[in-house]
């Protein structure tokens, strides 16, 4: 056990010690890629070492911002076919998050939610270029990650707070997304009521 703690902790101080590497690397480089072993190894220490789960909220939200700019960066060279699973990861990393945050309510809500719509309206931008099929991937990714926000938001707190966050989702969506604000009093701009309750869809 200790000789495995140890060969962790040096795997985490060579990865965690070659920042000029990192920066200076191309999008689907070994030392910036979250799909690659050297990021996965990484990712799994921090989490591993973050010990309560107000720490383990933060590391979520440090891996999913680190897919949203490897999925810029790709977006940027216009190899839109690799945006989607990175999306699907951050959609997982949000979900995993979310369970936290139901389980411990003294987590920084408010700051959860803010990083939330700004992560929305960066992958706004990141698909703007990509073709329709791909987009409905990401879309429905977009979908999920703001139901499970609204979902925890509902449980902390209270109507007046989810229709605060739709308000802010909606400010940040472009016209005609097909992306689902379920659960929500109102959706995107644009979209036709059908019934109060259900979900609605922007067209």
């Amino acid at each position: 056990m200790k000789s495995l703690l140890t060969f962790v902790i040096f795997t985490f101080f060579v990865i965690g010690s070659s920042p000029r590497q990192a920066l200076a690397s191309p999008p689907n480089s070994i030392f910036s890629s979250p799909d690659s072993p050297i990021m996965r190894i990484r990712e799994r220490i921090e989490y591993f070492f973050a010990f309560n789960t107000q720490k383990k909220v933060i590391v979520l939200e440090k891996q999913a911002e680190r897919r949203l700019t490897q999925a810029e960066n790709l977006a940027k060279t216009k190899s839109v076919d690799q945006i989607p699973p990175l999306i699907k990861s951050y959609e997982t990393l949000k979900e995993r998050q979310g369970g936290l945050i139901r389980g411990a309510p003294t987590i920084d809500l408010a700051g959860v939610k803010e990083r939330t719509i700004e992560q929305q309206s960066r992958i706004e931008g990141i698909k703007k270029d990509m073709p329709e099929n791909a987009k409905d991937v990401v879309e429905n990714s977009q979908s999920t990650v703001i139901k499970t926000m609204i979902d925890n938001i509902r449980a902390d707190e209270n109507e007046e707070k989810v229709t605060e966050f739709t308000e802010g989702i909606k400010n940040v969506l472009d016209p005609g997304t097909n992306v689902i604000l379920e659960s929500a009093p109102e959706v995107a701009p644009g979209a036709n009521d059908i019934n109060p309750g259900n979900i609605d869809y922007a067209p």
